[in-house]
């Protein structure tokens, strides 16, 4: 059960000795900090040559073998004092006690707005000190950058170096952010550098890395790990393999194969060409006697004519497939691709153009990903862009098993009590609630339910008007691209100036999300806007 409050004085001894296993961990973080308080009120008056030798001694103490739960009290105060000095910000109380979750390798759950970024600072620089390396892992490269540049202040002041990995950051780049004492980046990121360190290792007869703290090519190391939105990423993504592919040879007449598939699946009909059914969680387009009878009959160019039948009947049920179950602006968007040059003319089938895959957690472009088994392939063709050759994988790992290769993990996140059963069957975490710095005033209104799309839209329009017109900023959050594009329509018509953020605009991002909150503003957003 969650605690509105932290526990105090013989209340919390007790509770850390006989609480429930949540209580227990919120109990002896309480208290450490009459501990903490007392460290920091002796800590404001010291200069900051002082500050440092403290800080080096702290470094000095845990690599002579100190335990680092003896220095946590010290260790948080004096990152407390370093946020005061080079932030303008110190920890409430509720964030030492976070903080103190974490260490203890718990999800520390905390409100929006109570300052997890802050909080990660107090474990962060904790492990830190032992110079085996920290990974943050945020939703995006976005945030990645912003909280190593904000906190950066924060370990530097407590002679810590910090770096940042990102999408397009080059190996030399990557090594020197590695070779930090706390690294920021995405999981995906760090999971595919995991990756190519493997096959760096493989291809140079070393052999698969085994050992997790080991670095491989990159330098990465493989100690603690603070994951940010916990549940989203281990429980949500837990599964999502992280795929390095090798393009084979390009067979030159598959492209008219997925095309002609494409073609002729808009002849067949649902009940009597085909059939849907569903299998161990899986969507299955079948064709039926008359649908294979139909299949026979069609004209075919040669590509498809020296094919097996039953290849043939695969082309086409996958064609069915992508055509009812993939749809544009949802799973994928078609764009232009980042190396095309202006300029070519006529049409969609003129190379300039690529699938790019929507995550369905982030709501961003999946890059570099590809659906397997001839998907991605017959998305291209029924788009009319490029047929690409399929490719094949040369190393993969998913999250959950990443994440498994570290000596510690935690995290934090504002929604982890109704994952807290799978976070604790898959990894072995704790959930640990953090109480609010100051009462909680948000309200949560009832759900409202209408008939009709028509009347839902309507509804959200008029409810955006009203608060538009109060000039109170609005939030409006989509499930996917085209439902935001509709939406956006629907406020211009109604004459609600607004702004969209999803996968399409992601260089305007930035500015979009700054603006957000100003008063009067209305921002329509798939779940990107995390």
């Amino acid at each position: 059960m969650a605690m509105t409050q932290l526990p105090v004085g013989v209340w919390a001894r007790f509770l850390a000795v006989c609480g429930g296993p949540a209580q227990r961990h919120l109990a002896r973080g309480a208290t450490v900090l009459s501990q903490v308080a007392a460290l920091g009120r002796e800590l404001e008056s010291l200069d900051e040559e002082e500050m440092r030798r403290r800080s080096l001694s702290l470094r000095y103490r845990v690599r002579s073998g100190e335990k680092l739960e003896s220095l946590v009290a010290e260790t948080f105060a004096l990152v407390r004092e370093a946020a005061r000095r080079t932030l303008g910000l110190k920890h409430y109380d509720v964030q030492i006690v976070g903080g103190i979750a974490i260490h203890a390798g718990c999800i520390a759950e905390m409100e929006a707005g109570e300052g997890k970024t802050l909080t990660a600072t107090l474990p962060c620089v904790l492990h830190g000190l032992t110079g085996r390396g920290v990974l943050v892992a945020t939703a995006n490269d976005y945030l990645a950058r912003r909280d190593a540049e904000w906190m950066g202040k924060v370990y530097r002041a407590m002679g810590l170096t910090v770096g940042v990995v990102e999408t397009q950051m080059p190996p030399e780049r990557r090594r020197a952010a590695y070779a930090c004492d706390v690294t920021y980046g995405t999981a995906k990121e760090f999971g595919f550098d995991f990756l190519r360190d493997r096959l760096a290792q493989r291809e140079a007869g070393a052999g698969v890395l085994s050992v997790a703290s080991a670095p491989g090519m990159t330098g990465q190391r493989r100690y603690f790990a603070l994951v940010d939105e916990a549940d989203s990423l281990l429980i949500d993504e837990a599964r999502t393999p992280l795929i390095i592919s090798a393009a084979p040879a390009t067979d030159p007449i598959d492209a008219e194969r997925y095309s002609w598939a494409a073609r002729s699946s808009e002849q067949f009909q649902e009940g009597e060409h085909f059939k849907f059914r569903r299998e161990n969680d899986q969507r299955l387009w079948e064709l039926t006697a008359s649908g294979r009878r139909l299949v026979r009959a069609l004209p075919k160019p040669a590509a498809v004519e020296t094919l097996p039948l039953a290849e043939i009947y695969e082309f086409v049920e996958r064609a069915i497939r992508v055509s009812r179950d993939f749809v544009r602006d949802r799973q994928y968007v078609v764009r232009e691709k980042a190396d095309a040059k202006g300029g070519a003319g006529g049409g969609g089938g003129d190379g300039g153009d690529e699938v790019v895959i929507i995550d369905e957690y982030t709501g961003r472009p999946g890059e570099g990903r590809r659906w397997r088994e001839g998907i991605h392939q017959s998305i291209e063709a029924k788009e009319g862009v490029t047929v690409t050759a399929a490719t094949r994988h040369s190393a993969q790992i998913t999250v959950q098993e990443f994440f498994g290769l570290f000596e510690r993990i935690a995290g934090m996140t504002g929604t982890a009590r109704t994952s807290s059963r799978e976070l604790r069957a898959l990894y072995r975490r704790r959930v640990v609630p953090i109480p609010t710095n100051r009462p909680v005033n948000r309200q949560e209104l009832p759900a409202a339910v209408l008939d009709t799309q028509a009347e839902k839209w309507t509804a959200i329009v008029e409810q955006v008007r009203e608060m538009h017109e109060r000039g109170r900023p609005v939030l409006v959050g989509t499930r996917s691209i085209d439902k935001s594009e509709h939406l956006s329509q629907l406020l211009t018509a109604a004459g609600i100036s607004h702004q969209v953020l999803n996968a399409r605009n992601i260089p305007a991002e930035a500015q979009i999300v700054a603006q957000a909150g100003q008063a009067g503003k209305v921002t329509v957003a798939t779940n990107m806007a995390g």
